[in-house]
């Protein structure tokens, strides 16, 4: 059974300990693994202050790591949000990672992206080849990501909707997988 459990997390500007408690999660991949279950973990941090800062009023930062269980069974760890690690530490980008899910069958590939506070008319959906790629931008949120697929498709062969915060594409596919 999926637990998924969302927090509210006050932190100051160090950031140090902001990715600590994360690493547990690792080994609990392997236990939920073992029993065919998904832990689901994401919270907010807002910075305020932060004026004197290279110009910075507030800042919001929103992460999340998803860790579930391959059709193998082996665990899969996925993270989202825009919160990213660099070699001088965690770094708060404008542009958020939306959790997305694929679904690869032998007539068509499924993609479920989780991108809340846009509407349809803020998103673009690109098709290249094996690459798709989702951009959302509206006046508070930002969404990107690129996906490689298992085998080239086309874009006509595409259709999307978005409902809800969910954004779901369908594309039809006839070349084998890779």
């Amino acid at each position: 059974m999926p637990s998924d459990k969302k927090e509210d997390v006050g932190i100051d500007f160090g950031l140090g300990g902001l990715f600590k408690g994360l690493s547990n999660l690792m080994d609990a991949a392997v236990q939920l693994s073992e029993k065919g279950e998904s832990l689901s973990k994401s919270g907010e941090i807002h910075f305020s202050g932060l004026d004197k800062l290279k110009g910075l009023k507030d800042l919001k930062g929103v992460y999340g790591i998803r860790i579930g269980t391959m059709s193998d069974g082996k665990p899969s760890v996925r993270s989202f949000g825009n919160i990213k690690k660099s070699p001088t530490g965690p770094v708060v980008e404008e542009t958020r990672e939306p959790l997305v899910d694929v679904f690869d069958d032998a007539d068509s590939i499924q993609i479920v992206a989780e991108m809340p506070g846009v509407s349809q008319s803020d998103i673009e959906v690109d098709v290249r080849g094996d690459i798709v790629g989702i951009t959302a931008i509206s006046d508070t949120r930002k969404y990107q990501k690129e996906l490689l697929l298992s085998r080239a498709v086309q874009p006509e062969d595409m259709t999307w909707t978005y409902q809800n915060g969910i954004l779901e594409i369908v594309i039809k596919t006839t070349a084998e997988k890779k």
